[in-house]
């Protein structure tokens, strides 16, 4: 164990004896189990949050591969059917897509049906996230360096954290974190002229391999960052030794490649254990990334970023979390005139700022050079901003990033790297004070979380999907619905007067399984959203008590004898099995006109951010004027002009 590069803390070795990785690994699972218990709670039904934010859209697209994966041999997702934006359909690929969890959920939702997978497979991630990062550094750092930066990479970082529901996928970080210290590992054994082992470069390669299944956009693109920066700073390092000295490089990395021959005949179980994980994930992963790929560049953006983009300043970097003053309320966003998103953004908090200037301090210099990539990732993404300086964009991962802020999940990594080499001696009343920030700052945070209560559905809701199950016709007619995209396609052409309250709606499809109208994507073309713009949409939607699409929260009047008749006919013509009316959403005259024109509900519950909802099902005399050709052609006649 090579520890000559820092002086460790006495503590290092006081309690070296005690800390054995089975120790240690039940501990983090100890420790994840109470955050569950404390912070998670919900383990008796499916993810979902009170307001109709983005929590319920993760459990969605796992039910969305689980309806449309197929082998042929290749993994195969179909893209394009009308299974939302029904009966017009659409394109479904720009979706926040994290392969591993969409396949998690997929795998219980066709065993076990709907439940709490997103929510065990959390913890997973978190236990997953602190125990491996102590087994990584354990041998370099000693085990109680790794157990402490396995505990602050996972409990500590607060930003990630706080994504958990909203923001499901980005809380979900551990392979790219783990990935991420195999890189720093790894550049720091080049640095210091170190033997590197043939199995850490393959439990490199298939951390790497691992993180293709983390979210596309943000998440796998930080791991690609790091493992990129590092990799060429790796080879100009090599390069320049062997320039100095053209020989002796040469003769080492000969030796190195006899070394790695003998030691995969030593170890060849293992070795190929791990080399074929990697295929078979690969096989897995990259065929429905390229598919991903493919789908969102068959579109044509004039401007990728329409709709809303944003810059975090650095200046966050040096907020505290504090009870009254921390980044979880983003206090300052007047005054830095940036566009942070979500509690915390940009900042990991004074605790580990501290921790991670004292560790660079101590550092000497032969490490300090294994920094630099990581210094330069994080310059990169602190000054990068998708319009003004995208310098991110270099790389072919981050042609759709616009969210900057979302890279405060790596901050604390870094720090925590910086730290491993502080030598722990400070002024016994300056580490009492570096210790009182510490719980402050994780009292903040941690009561905040506490305050935010899990949603659990009524003993009605699930007798109501029954009832949408059973009734016979392919899709179900949520009025009023919501067609959009995050970069405000749909919404400002009138497809979504009601944002907050109805943008979720389409996710019942994972419980009812009827196709939807309406659907809400991370990003839409203009094209998608034509057939609605030509059918006349807007002009039932456009009478919203408030003209601002994310604040207004009922309709306030109903339709015209013209757009009745045009609702009737769209509703006959297509296969609906009835409607989910929004009750709350509309006048209690436009109820009653429902009920006139289709008949008195058979069932009622209520549902996150729509509030209480009634199905109506389709009348038998309705149903036998079934024509899907004229439902998908027929318009509504007004003297109306829509923006296409």
């Amino acid at each position: 164990m090579k520890l000559a590069y820092f002086d460790p803390c006495p503590a290092d070795s006081r309690y070296a004896p005690w800390l054995s990785d089975r120790v240690v690994i039940i501990f983090f699972g100890l420790l994840t189990l109470l955050y569950g218990l404390f912070f998670v709670r919900n383990f008796s039904g499916p993810l979902a949050e009170i307001n109709a934010g983005d929590t319920d859209q993760w459990d969605y697209m796992g039910y969305y591969v689980a309806k449309n994966l197929s082998f042929t041999p290749l993994p195969h997702i179909n893209w394009v059917n009308d299974q939302t934006f029904y009966p017009y359909g659409t394109n479904h690929v720009f979706q926040g897509w994290a392969f591993e969890q969409n396949f998690w959920y997929a795998i219980c939702y066709r065993f076990l049906g709907n439940g709490p997978w997103l929510n065990m497979y959390y913890l997973l991630s978190l236990f997953w996230l602190s125990s491996g990062t102590y087994l990584l550094l354990q041998k370099n750092y000693g085990p109680l360096r790794a157990m402490l930066a396995g505990f602050l990479i996972c409990f500590f970082n607060f930003y990630a954290l706080n994504k958990y529901p909203g923001h499901y996928a980005y809380a979900i970080i551990h392979w790219t974190v783990l990935s991420m210290l195999t890189d720093f590992l790894l550049t720091r054994q080049v640095v210091l002229r170190e033997r590197i082992s043939l199995r850490f470069l393959l439990v490199k390669g298939l951390l790497l391999t691992l993180c293709l299944g983390h979210d596309v956009g943000y998440i796998l693109g930080y791991a690609l960052s790091s493992f990129t920066l590092n990799a060429l700073f790796v080879a100009a390092v090599i390069g320049w030794r062997l320039f100095r000295s053209p020989g002796k490089p040469a003769q080492q990395i000969s030796q190195m490649i006899i070394r790695w021959q003998q030691e995969f005949k030593s170890h060849a179980r293992l070795c190929i254990a791990l080399i074929a994980a990697m295929v078979v994930l690969a096989l897995l992963y990259v065929p429905l990334l390229i598919e991903v790929a493919t789908q969102a560049n068959s579109f044509v953006f004039t401007d990728r970023f329409a709709g809303g983009h944003g810059w975090v300043h650095p200046l966050r970097l040096l907020m505290p979390y504090l009870p009254g003053f921390n980044p979880a309320n983003n206090q300052l966003g007047a005054y830095l005139h940036d566009m942070s998103e979500g509690n915390g953004a940009g900042s990991a908090g004074w605790f580990l700022l501290i921790l991670g200037i004292l560790g660079f301090w101590d550092t000497r210099k032969p490490i300090r050079w294994a920094y630099v990539p990581f210094l330069i990732f994080g310059v990169m993404h602190a000054l990068y901003h998708p319009i003004q300086a995208p310098i991110l964009q270099i790389f072919p991962w981050d042609r759709f990033n616009r969210i900057p802020s979302r890279v405060t999940i790596a901050y604390p990594v870094i720090l925590i790297l910086f730290a491993l080499h502080w030598n722990g001696r400070l002024r016994p009343i300056f580490m009492a004070g570096l210790v009182m920030i510490g719980l402050i700052e994780a009292f903040s945070v941690y009561s905040f979380r506490y305050q935010l209560k899990p949603y659990y559905f009524l003993e009605s809701f699930e007798p109501y999907m029954n009832q949408v199950k059973q009734q016979p016709g392919e899709a179900v007619l949520d009025w009023p619905f919501c067609v959009t995209g995050g970069n405000g396609i749909g919404a400002m052409d009138g497809l979504c007067p009601l944002y907050n309250r109805t943008n979720t709606l389409y996710a019942l499809q994972r419980f009812h399984g009827k196709k939807t109208v309406g659907q809400y994507f991370g990003r839409l073309h203009k094209t998608q959203v034509e057939p609605f713009l030509k059918a006349g949409w807007p002009s039932l939607l456009n009478h919203a008590d408030r003209e601002e699409f994310l604040i207004a929260n009922q309709l306030t009047t109903c339709l015209t004898d013209q757009q009745w008749r045009f609702f009737e006919q769209f509703y006959q013509y297509n296969d609906f099995a009835g409607i989910n009316l929004c009750i709350d959403l509309l006048p209690k005259s436009c109820v009653e006109d429902f009920y006139k024109h289709f008949g008195r509900p058979v069932a009622a519950t209520e549902v996150p951010g729509a509030g209480r909802i009634v199905f109506i099902p389709k009348s038998a005399g309705i149903r036998k004027s079934l024509s899907p050709s004229l439902g998908q052609s027929i318009q509504f006649s007004c003297n109306c002009s829509y923006k296409l």
